[in-house]
């Protein structure tokens, strides 16, 4: 082979690495470029994913967080009605003796049904009960919670009717009479007329407290009878109240005078 023929072969293999050089190099800046390029937009979307995820997380706790705010908005409410009192009627004792023919004490009182300012509302009844203990028996129906918690117009708070009073030496069915099954007990009168809800209750009273599911139907809880009590003494006024829960409280109004008739405790 001569020189010619040697260079030429020298020139070709150097113009073939140099072009294996130059497509290597192209390729290598090619890469490096698509990294520069890729790399931040990658990183990018890996950031608005997590910013988006955080997002998503955010939304579930404010949801979470109304609605304990709910719940608790709601159980606030619960509380206060439970603490509302709501005046019934007032009892006053106008006289007091021992009865010698009886062997016991027995005791002329005042019922009066009275509004939350402590007016009277109905007219006032006049009994003479055998003893120095005084029972009052009522209706009363409770709602279900969920009701108390929504303030339901008709169901916030439980509702009761009382039925009779007697005294301790009497039984309960010799009592006298005080508001009627069937009609809207008159402490709840405030010059409407009685809704088709509270009717249905007094007119099906025993019908409902005995059938669950048509209770269940208007929202009640609970319906029976209960009654309350008071050992009295003379001259003394005592006022009842009705709780949410369907309790009835009596208590002394005016403090009784420091001295007791034979018979009283």
């Amino acid at each position: 082979m001569g020189v010619h023929d040697t260079i030429k072969t020298a020139n070709s293999t150097l113009r073939t690495l140099l072009a294996t050089v130059i497509v290597a190099g192209a390729g290598y800046a090619g890469y490096i470029g698509y990294a520069l390029y890729n790399e931040p937009q990658q990183r990018l979307a890996e950031k608005q994913a997590a910013l988006e995820m955080a997002e998503n997380e955010l939304k579930i706790r404010d949801a979470q967080v109304n609605q304990l705010n709910d719940k608790l908005a709601r159980l606030e409410v619960a509380m206060r009605l439970l603490k509302v009192r709501r005046r019934l009627a007032r009892l006053t004792v106008l006289d007091q003796h021992q009865d010698v023919a009886l062997g016991m004490p027995v005791s002329k009182i005042e019922f009066v049904e009275i509004n939350d300012e402590g007016q009277p509302i109905g007219p006032a009844k006049q009994f003479e009960i055998d003893g120095d203990q005084v029972y009052v028996d009522y209706l009363r129906v409770t709602f279900d919670d969920k009701y108390i918690e929504r303030s339901d117009l008709d169901r916030a708070t439980a509702i009761c009717l009382f039925q009779r009073v007697f005294g301790e030496h009497q039984q309960a069915a010799e009592g006298f009479m005080l508001d009627e099954v069937g009609t809207r007990p008159t402490a709840y009168a405030r010059g409407t007329p009685m809704s088709e809800f509270e009717q249905k209750i007094w007119n099906e009273f025993w019908l409902i407290a005995n059938e669950p599911e048509r209770a269940a139907q208007l929202g009640i809880y609970a319906a029976h009878g209960s009654a309350v009590s008071m050992r009295v003494r003379p001259g003394a006024v005592y006022e009842l109240e009705l709780r949410a829960t369907g309790d009835i409280t009596i208590r002394p109004e005016t403090p009784p005078p420091s001295s007791s008739t034979p018979g009283t405790g």
